[in-house]
């Protein structure tokens, strides 16, 4: 039997709704702006590159690749206008890690900032969920009442969920349901079932029953093609069942008749209608619901619990040899279910089942949510679905998804770490072979050579200076000339006796002169384009000795550089070793967690089962002793002809609890 709101024990947030860290996204990507902007502005524009490549991967629902293009853009200074918004949005990738410490440290940095007061409202409301989901409530509280008058109006309504879940939290019900009151009258239609469920919580926590019925009662009228509303009234209408399942049985029966047969909660609905008729007395009645409940799948504890029921059932009809077959069918089940609960704890801790759950899933990165479709199709998962409907589980799962995804990265980059070493190598030689075809010795040689021309040269000029031999600076053609003219010399002297021999001399003498002239006269000239010359080439050398002394250094600076890059590899190498040992260490312990939580539900599993068996063969026992002492059975029951042998009960369409519209 279940307890009156057993399946009511928390406010219940719409699952429907953007989950934490999309909120945090979308805020943080500044697309929820302000009332007061909504209709004003246009599109926001991203303006830093680096932040749009994050957002584009965080929308691709790879958070690991967002939250290290983030880490990235603001270790290097990338982001000079959207730094906040960024830090919100690594926080929101920390929470989806469950990273709630690193998360509230971004928080509390970007509240000492001087921010925009969008951006603190933000903060704080996350900051006081963060506090909320360690338990903190009255630091949460604290948090979420300093959220001012800025937060985006999407997220207005789960911040009065959530302060009222919080009063609910520290069991101030009544303030909880005046809270959620107005919740339920002005939020949006979808989102105020929610309420509206989570204010009758809070009413019959506060003693007000009456009230917080008749608010459930709604809820388990409403009409919606929504499924997430149908498991709500569903919901509604088996807390309301089994409420009223003693007090008043015909109205426990009117409520679970609305709860779907196939719905989340249609096996307890079934089992619980089967109760309403044990407490009226309608054995064959009771029959009906717990022969379609015991033939569903056999994972959970209301399907086992209906096998022992329908022998009881019988067993009150006075039909005892079915309620015999009943009780030795249960108790076949019963012992069939202890061996594969002993089989699955086996896996569990051989750590076969994690094997077949993490090789549903790809080596890309994973999103938000664990999908039921990825669970592995063998024996010993079939108890998992029943599991994951816990949040500590489904938290658990997904760590160990999120680690086993570290450890296949850490692993790739544990294998890239040789091909760095070979690059390097690589590099090391190839500079070295290009060093040497850059200054090989007779380079060097023949730049000592000129080098020395060049000095023979400067001593030249200077002995022109000192001697005004403004001949030696002569061009090629004048050379030319002054040779003809040499020649000429000396064919006069040959020619002493000609007549002619005054006026050859005459015009050699001028000729001479004449160029002489021209020489001396462009003296200055020919001394600066010299000196120019010498200049430039001077520049030329000290270009090429710096080249040459860059290059030497450059040689024997390289094996210290490339030294470092060795030790850079070396120390990503240690690192990555580090990162690994804490990831496996991680994993092994997040296994461990796991196997507790499973052994933990298999064991409650087990425990009922063993308890069912116990009652299974103490009923059987019973019957067997009455028959072997007894030489007829006691008359039959008021309402109805004994069950016999052949007489089975079968269930009519009428009696049949009925889908809800």
């Amino acid at each position: 039997m279940f307890s009156a709101l057993k399946s009511t024990a928390g406010i219940l947030l719409p699952s429907r709704l953007p989950n934490l860290l999309l909120g945090v996204a979308l805020l943080g990507a500044g697309l929820l702006l302000p009332a007061q902007n909504h209709a004003d502005d246009g599109p926001r524009v991203v303006r830093d590159l680096y932040y749009g490549e994050a957002l584009y991967q965080f929308y691709q629902q790879n958070y690991y690749s967002a939250a290290v293009h983030l880490l990235t853009a603001r270790e290097r200074e990338l982001l000079q206008h959207h730094d906040a918004e960024a830090q919100l949005l690594l926080a929101g990738i920390y929470l989806s890690y469950g990273l709630h410490d690193d998360a509230e440290r971004l928080f509390m940095v970007l509240l000492e900032e001087k921010n925009s007061p969008e951006v603190h409202d933000r903060a704080w409301f996350y900051l006081g969920k963060i506090r909320y989901y360690k338990g903190l409530y009255e630091e949460a509280n604290l948090a979420l009442w300093q959220v001012g008058d800025h937060l985006d109006p999407a997220l207005d309504e789960e911040l009065q969920t959530l302060k009222a879940n919080l009063l609910m939290a520290r069991e101030k019900y009544t303030e909880a349901a005046e809270s959620l009151t107005k919740l339920a009258d002005d939020g949006d239609e979808n989102q105020a079932w929610f309420a509206r469920f989570n204010l009758a919580v809070a009413l019959v926590r506060a003693g007000q029953a009456k009230e917080g019925e008749g608010l459930l009662d709604k809820v388990g009228q409403l009409r919606s093609g929504d499924e997430y509303l149908k498991a709500l009234r569903d919901q509604a209408n088996l807390a309301l069942g089994y409420r009223a399942l003693k007090q008043d049985p015909e109205r426990a029966r009117s409520y679970l008749r609305r709860v779907r047969l196939n719905g989340p909660f249609s096996n307890k609905a079934l089992l619980g209608m089967g109760w309403v008729a044990m407490e009226q007395q309608q054995y064959r009645q009771a029959l009906l619901p717990w022969i379609e409940l015991s033939q569903r799948d056999r994972v959970d504890v209301a399907v086992f619990e209906s096998l022992l029921a329908k022998g009881y059932a019988e067993e009150r009809l006075q039909a005892y040899p079915q309620a015999m077959n009943s009780y030795r069918e249960a108790i076949d089940i019963y012992q069939q279910e202890l061996a594969a609960l002993d089989s699955t704890r086996a896996a569990v801790s051989q750590g076969r089942l994690w094997d077949d759950l993490l090789k549903q899933v790809d080596g890309n990165e994973m999103g938000w949510f664990w999908e039921a479709e990825l669970l592995p199709d063998t024996p010993e998962a079939r108890y998992l679905p029943s599991l994951m409907a816990g949040h500590g589980f489904h938290e658990a799962i997904k760590n160990l998804r999120d680690l086993n995804f570290l450890r296949g990265k850490l692993a790739r980059w544990e294998g890239d770490m040789p091909a760095y070493d070979h690059m390097l190598a690589l590099r090391r030689q190839t500079f070295e072979d290009q060093l040497e075809r850059l200054t090989p010795d007779e380079t060097l040689a023949r730049i000592a050579d000129i080098r020395a021309s060049r000095d023979i040269y400067a001593q030249e000029l200077q002995r022109i200076d000192e001697e005004y031999d403004a001949l030696t600076l002569a061009t090629e053609d004048e050379q030319k000339l002054i040779e003809r003219l040499q020649g000429i010399e000396e064919r006069l002297e040959h020619l002493q006796d000609h007549r002619r021999i005054d006026r050859y001399r005459e015009q050699y003498r001028f000729f001479t002169g004449l160029l002489e002239y021209d020489i001396r006269t462009t003296y200055a000239a020919r001394r600066w384009t010299v000196q120019k010359a010498l200049r430039s080439l001077d520049k030329e050398f000290e270009a090429t000795l710096a080249q040459q002394d860059s290059l030497q250094q450059a040689r024997a600076q390289a094996p210290a550089g490339f030294e470092g890059f060795d030790q850079h590899i070396q120390h990503l190498r240690g690192r990555i070793d580090t990162l690994k040992q804490n990831v496996d260490t991680a994993f092994v312990e997040q296994q461990r967690q796991l196997q507790a939580q499973v052994d933990e539900a298999l064991d409650h599993l087990r425990d009922n089962l063993v308890d069912y068996l116990d009652r299974a063969r103490f009923s059987l026992a019973h019957l067997q002793d009455l028959a072997a002492h007894q030489t007829r059975l006691e008359t039959p029951a008021d309402d109805g002809p004994p069950l016999n042998a052949t007489q089975p009960a079968t269930p009519t369409d009428e009696a049949k609890p009925q889908e809800a519209p």
